[in-house]
């Protein structure tokens, strides 16, 4: 069977660099599938070109296709930021030309976030969107947490005048979101795997079939497992999230605040992506009224899967504090690891663990209830290891690589029959 998948990024064989948070799963599921399985398997990309590529990896036996980003000249890019505009259509005809010179017998989309799907129309073949978030709901969700004038006046002239602001992601993020609809309005299939994304497929896409399939995890969180630490002299909590002002950044502060004011040990809380200096940490401290300085609360930045992976295994509890998401990866790592985790009760994240069994989920922007709860099991070591433990059991059934590929093949064996 020949497949087709279309990625937003440069995937395993031509990647430069690894130094991604949150996301890896897709890559993960490519090494396993073509490592399992006879699948000839091509995957198309974009970069900032001139001419489209085909390359061949000696590290995988994977075809890539490189398409070409519009609009290349930096003026006309430039221009595109500072409106606002959302990513050029004009390479529509580039992934259709790739399409019918790959002559496949599927095509799968990941994500409704990218123009991808517009082409089905066109095709003469089964197509499949792998559900990732969407963006209709999160729009919805955007300012839940910190307002966007909030973030103007933090914002730096030099990225007011580049177009690259939160306030100018946003003006692109809303053309987006006009565009999944026309997306979900043409889809055939959908894979999910939560039963909020399953639900909203049944309402935004009531023409298209739903298949469940589960993410397959990166290689660092396979490896090792999560031990307690008691004789440490202070309690250290890890999140991943992005810069996104609808992931929960300022629910971290303040909960980390009053934690500081109840708990004996010393705590320190160390968020992966997210870096200090830009315009959504500096908006989240005022409206917490808290200084960096004083915070004990440390933004790492991006770190490697590899790095991640060692920030979990040396921390005591892992926390999601975002006001929406489908399946968030940090979650799912963590639980692989072994680790007690603690989350928002938002999006498709109930479907990942059973409260007070595998994990403790508590009311969205409520920084007393996340602070209770990290409390909680702080003062019960007992139980926190033991919702860690179940964790690890649901996490290795639900994300093991060789029984998603199955599943994955069942779908593609199903689609082109």
């Amino acid at each position: 069977m020949r497949v087709l998948w279309f990625s937003s990024r440069p995937p395993n064989g031509v990647r430069s660099s690894d130094k991604l948070v949150g996301e890896g799963w897709i890559e993960s599921l490519e090494r396993e599938l073509m490592a399992n399985s006879e699948i000839e398997l091509g995957i198309v990309f974009n970069e900032l070109a001139k001419s489209p590529e085909k390359i061949k990896s000696k590290c995988s036996r994977t075809t890539y296709f490189m398409v070409p980003r519009h609009p290349y000249s930096k003026f006309n890019r430039w221009f595109n930021r500072f409106m606002g505009r959302p990513p050029s259509i004009k390479r529509l005809p580039d992934y259709l030309d790739t399409a019918n010179d790959y002559k496949p017998d599927l095509i799968l989309f990941f994500g409704t976030e990218f123009e991808f799907p517009l082409i089905i129309p066109q095709l003469k073949i089964p197509t499949i969107i792998w559900f990732q978030g969407n963006l209709t709901v999160y729009e919805r969700m955007y300012e839940s947490g910190i307002r966007l004038k909030r973030t103007i006046f933090h914002e730096k002239l030099k990225d007011i005048l580049m177009g690259n602001t939160i306030f100018h992601n946003y003006l692109r993020f809303q053309h987006l979101v006009k565009q999944e609809k026309q997306i979900f309005s043409l889809a055939e299939n959908f894979i999910g795997r939560t039963d909020w994304d399953r639900r909203l497929v049944k309402i935004m896409a009531p023409q298209a079939r739903y298949f469940h399939c589960d993410e397959a995890m990166r290689k660092p969180f396979w490896k090792d497992k999560w031990a307690y630490q008691p004789n440490r002299n202070k309690f250290i909590i890890t999140t991943t999230i992005r810069g996104n002002l609808y992931k929960g950044l300022e629910t971290v502060l303040e909960a980390s605040d009053l934690l500081s004011k109840v708990m004996e040990k010393a705590i320190e809380w160390r968020v992966m992506g997210i870096s200090e200096g830009t315009a959504y940490v500096a908006a989240a401290q005022k409206k917490m009224g808290i200084h960096s300085s004083k915070s004990n609360v440390n933004l790492l930045g991006n770190k490697s899967s590899e790095e991640l992976a060692q920030e979990l295994l040396n921390a005591d509890l892992y926390v999601h504090p975002s006001h929406i998401e489908n399946s968030p990866n940090g979650v799912q790592e963590a639980m692989l690891l072994g680790m007690p985790v603690i989350a928002t009760n938002v999006g498709g994240t109930p479907s990942l663990l059973i409260d007070g069994k595998e994990g403790l989920l508590v009311q969205n922007k409520d920084p007393y209830a996340l602070a209770g709860a990290i409390l909680e099991l702080y003062e019960s070591p007992d139980k926190a290891k033991e919702m860690g433990a179940n964790a690890r059991k649901r996490a290795i059934v639900r994300n093991d690589s060789k029984k998603i590929c199955a599943e994955l093949l069942d779908i593609f064996n199903e689609l082109v029959k």
